[in-house]
């Protein structure tokens, strides 16, 4: 499991972008499936930095389940705030995010981070 920290800052984004393709870099893992996972990643990481507090950790593990291999993310900050599932109007600017992660991931959802925070995290599962 790789695990990294961030600052709370929209350039937080890309830096985690950048640190995927690193972690996630394998013939094993198709491309399409990486893209998925930096994408989702961003929204989350975004979402953290915008209404969430304090620095934003992230954890990348591909690991074995029953019936197959998942990619799973986690993206954790330390505000209490449960990320909000909203259906936005086509012409709106932003909001999409919890939907994006819904849409595209295997499951998704949210834990309590001790005392104070929360962990979102994501599965995409893989093929063969």
């Amino acid at each position: 499991m790789a695990r990294a920290q961030f600052a709370a800052e929209l350039s937080a984004a890309r830096a985690v972008r950048r640190w995927l393709r690193d972690q996630l870099s394998s013939p094993a893992l198709p491309a399409p499936v990486q893209e998925r996972v930096e994408l989702l990643t961003t929204e989350l990481v975004t979402n953290a930095v915008r209404h969430g507090s304090g620095p934003v950790a992230v954890e990348c593990d591909v690991r074995a389940r029953a019936g197959g291999r998942a990619v799973r993310v986690a993206v954790a900050d330390t505000s209490d705030a449960r990320p909000q599932l909203r259906h936005v109007a086509p012409e709106a600017t932003g909001g999409r995010g919890v939907a994006l992660v819904d849409a595209l991931s295997a499951r998704w959802g949210v834990e309590r981070a001790g005392t104070h925070g929360k962990v979102v995290w994501f599965e995409l599962d893989l093929p063969g």
